[in-house]
């Protein structure tokens, strides 16, 4: 065998036989059997009958990619069985706010629709679903969010917590949409299986059993599908692997509804829905291209203006931006984990509620949820988990919150994430290597890239923009290239580069780049 794949296997502890399953062909694998959901007979029939009543029936669904996807697949889904007596809604994050709410029920109510379908949202909106009840309209809710003890009340339920099997594998809310689709058509529509691929790398589900093979045959069937959006997504470049998704087909979607504070957000499914109306489709496109930049532009910019020495003494960074967006904020706390490692809140204002907004990031070891149920009295509302959640506080509780929340994170012992890395030689980083790393991907949650290392010698660095970025060649068909390293490294003494092998295609060409992502220097 060979040795790199030994290494390999013995990283992710897998056995030869174990990767050959993980390896077999895309066309060899199989999606979930639908009716592992408990009530999904259940809706196909409701919404049957629906259909041979002529009901109206309205999709409603979430702004982020995941609830975009989610809506999409079912709308087209009705299209594809040739009825249109639906409406969709995508509500807006700064006009409506999460899920569906007794007040948009109420309008629904007024517009005469009688069965309600709720895409990646419901289990919390109780309230909401009461009140459809009193209005004698039916609701299928479908979600993948967490269930509390107690059940909103609703016609039925389909949830991947909810199935025959007894499973509890965290499924996207596409997922969920995608197999009541395939309930309704009788079939699978490869197009809605490529969109609910996206969305399992989007919301970050384990890349594991279910969803590892929707993955892998909608990235199958999106580079051989030749689909309008993705293209026009990916600027006409090919569908290499899942990182087309995941870092440049997911944050434009998801921008939609960080920065559009209108009901615009809307235009994503229609992007997604009518993916044949080339004008149509191209001039969603350019506005999703539009919301994109602005997106960057202004995390990048609000993470860049934060003075970073004021917490050099500091346990936790906790910042008040008042201009930036609320859909903005955690993309920027992401950003500041990143930059200086440290567990960190963002908080903006809500002009509407007159209270500071809050993402929250944190290290393994200092969990969110136990730190913010301490700080009970003080916060208004808290969702989320022990590494990233949301938050909300009165703007007069600021300086206390701060104050507290680094008292109490002294009683944590934050432990980075442990890399998985395989120590190389310049001999490894070769095209046959790199091809071994790839037949395991998709890579993502639960299933991560492994990294590899080299011990490179100081002397052969060259360094660019004034020692902030770092290059150098490790054998003929390989170099590498590290940004924002930031310093210099002397001629003498080695260093460990720690990162991942990618490859640029550039004309044909199959030249590896080892993208270095940390450089430690070595006692030498």
């Amino acid at each position: 065998m060979n040795s790199f794949l030994d290494r390999l296997l013995s990283l992710y502890n897998l056995s030869l036989s174990s990767y050959e399953e993980m390896t077999k062909d895309v066309k060899d694998l199989e999606l979930e059997d639908y009716h592992n959901f408990i009530n999904i007979d259940i809706a196909e029939k409701r919404i049957k009958d629906a259909i041979s009543k002529n009901e109206k029936i309205m999709i409603y669904g979430d702004y982020d990619c995941d609830g975009i996807t989610s809506t999409s697949i079912l709308v087209y889904t009705f299209k594809r069985l040739g009825y249109d007596n639906i409406g969709y809604y995508i509500p807006s994050r700064y006009l409506d706010g999460y899920g569906i709410n007794e007040k948009m029920v109420e309008a629904i109510h007024n517009k005469g629709y009688s069965l309600i379908i709720t895409v990646d949202n419901g289990v919390a909106q109780f309230d909401a679903l009461k009140k459809a009840k009193e209005y004698n309209i039916d609701v299928i809710l479908t979600d993948h969010h967490e269930i509390k003890e107690e059940l909103p009340i609703c016609y039925t339920i389909i949830h991947p917590f909810l199935k025959n099997d007894g499973s509890s594998l965290a499924q996207c809310g596409a997922y969920v949409a995608f197999n009541l689709s395939r309930a309704l058509l009788n079939e699978t529509d490869d197009y809605l299986l490529t969109l609910a691929s996206l969305a399992t790398i989007s919301d970050m589900m384990p890349l594991v059993s279910h969803n590892r093979n929707i993955v892998r045959i909608g990235l199958d069937k999106a580079k051989n599908g030749d689909y309008l959006p993705f293209k026009l997504l990916l600027n006409n470049e090919e569908i290499n692997d899942e990182k087309s998704f995941s870092f440049v087909c997911a944050p434009k979607i998801n921008s939609l509804g960080r920065v559009l504070e209108n009901t615009n957000v809307n235009k994503g499914v229609e992007f997604f829905v009518n993916k044949d109306d080339e004008m149509n489709v191209a001039e969603i496109a350019r506005l999703i291209e539009f919301t994109n930049n602005k997106r960057k532009v202004v995390s990048n910019e609000a993470a860049m203006n934060i003075d970073y020495s004021k917490y050099s003494d500091k346990s936790f960074v906790v910042d008040y931006l008042k201009d930036v967006q609320e859909g903005l904020i955690g993309l920027v706390a992401n950003k500041v984990i990143n930059e200086i490692n440290k567990p960190v809140v963002i908080f903006t204002k809500d002009h509407k509620s007159g209270l500071l907004k809050g993402s929250a990031r944190s290290l393994e070891g200092l969990p969110l949820n136990e730190i913010f149920s301490k700080m009970s009295d003080l916060i208004v509302q808290f969702g989320g988990h022990a590494q990233a959640g949301g938050l909300a506080i009165e703007e007069n509780k600021l300086d206390e919150f701060v104050s507290r929340i680094n008292i109490l994170a002294n009683d944590y012992t934050p432990t980075p994430k442990k890399k998985l890395i395989i120590d190389c030689k310049n001999e490894d980083f070769t095209y046959e290597n790199y091809e071994i790393i790839r037949s395991l991907a998709p890579y993502g949650v639960g299933f991560e890239e492994p990294y590899l290392s080299l011990i490179y010698p100081c002397k052969n660095i060259n360094y660019l923009k004034g020692f902030q970025h770092i290059k150098g060649t490790i054998n003929f068909g390989c170099s590498f290239i590290g940004f924002n390293t930031n310093k210099d490294y002397g001629r003498s003494g080695n260093v460990k580069l720690i990162g991942h092998l990618a490859l640029d295609s550039f004309r044909g060409n199959k030249f590896l780049s080892f993208n270095v992502i940390e450089v430690e220097p070595i006692n030498n």
